[in-house]
């Protein structure tokens, strides 16, 4: 290791302070400058304590020295003390700032595998995914796997271990899911408008499922037969109000008989005048009244007229 020599009386003794610029310089030139195996880092952070050491004794010898004639001295070991910490100090940084960028490196290659996996399932079943295992759970479970790792290779190996645990819950849940998915029939999916906190879930939807097209076929089955009711009623009115129309057509064929009778039958010497009989029918069926229209416009005519009476 390097180490400067520095004796002083009022004058410089001893030293090897141009030497030893020298070789400080030639030291520093070899320091490490690739990060890419643990053997790297390793050597890097050696070489951040051999930094710190050789500070240290540069100062130490600085502290032994006198001032005076030797400040000039002095001054030169002191720089070189200097470039030693502004070395160190930059290495211990760039030491952390490239260990941080090879673990995020392999957190990111982890999980795009992942999310590849995830994104490989059937739209529904992935957006489901999505609620029970998210993004984020899947990053910040990587992340939480390289703590406490102090190498590459166990934090690798602790990342991939992570990963491949994940894609297995993924496929297991995926599995899950895609069974309840298949629950919902094709046909009635417009009653699950809420499908995909159905299928995520963890409750039984099987009765939920069953009760809901229950439900829906109770309501096809009441607005049938509602529409059947409507129907059945209207052509009921529609044939009472054609044997109406026949009642009259009959009524109108036997007025001229009728009249020409009653003509004849009237007696001249009394005066004749207009008069109106109402006949009201209470709590009878619409057919019986038509029937008695129909008596009684056989017997007087044209006349003769039914209207039903609105409560």
């Amino acid at each position: 290791m390097l180490e400067l020599i520095l004796t002083t009386e009022s004058k410089v003794l001893s030293t090897n302070l141009q030497t030893f610029e020298q070789q400080a310089n030639q030291y520093l030139a070899t320091l490490t400058s690739t990060f890419e195996t643990d053997d790297d880092f390793a050597k890097a952070k050696e070489e951040v304590k051999e930094l710190k050491e050789i500070e240290t004794k540069i100062r130490e010898a600085i502290k032994n020295t006198a001032n005076g004639e030797i400040a000039e001295l002095v001054a030169t070991a002191e720089s070189i003390a200097e470039r030693f910490r502004t070395e160190r100090l930059n290495r211990e940084k760039l030491v952390k700032t490239k260990e941080e960028e090879i673990k995020q490196g392999i957190i990111s290659q982890a999980f795009e595998r992942i999310m590849a996996v995830r994104m490989a399932y059937e739209s529904d079943v992935s957006l489901a995914l999505e609620r029970n295992i998210s993004k984020q759970t899947i990053q910040k479970r990587l992340e939480e796997s390289t703590k406490r790792r102090s190498t590459l290779a166990t934090l690798t190996n602790a990342v991939n271990a992570e990963e491949t645990a994940l894609t297995a819950e993924i496929g297991a849940e995926a599995a899950r899911i895609s069974a309840r998915r298949k629950l919902i029939p094709i046909h009635y999916e417009y009653l699950f408008k809420d499908w995909m906190a159905l299928i995520a879930g963890t409750d039984d939807i099987e009765p939920i499922i069953k009760q809901r097209i229950a439900d829906e076929e109770q309501r096809e089955a009441e607005i049938k037969a509602k529409a059947e009711q409507e129907a059945q009623a209207k052509a009921e009115a529609e044939k009472v109000q054609a044997e109406a129309k026949a009642i009259t057509d009959e009524m109108d064929q036997q007025q001229a008989v009728t009249s020409a009778q009653n003509i004849a039958n009237e007696d001249t010497t009394e005066p004749k005048a207009d008069f109106v009989i109402t006949i009201r029918l209470n709590q009878t069926t619409q057919t019986n009244a038509v029937n008695i229209a129909r008596e009684l416009k056989t017997r007087f005519g044209d006349c003769v007229s039914l209207n039903k009476l609105n409560r």
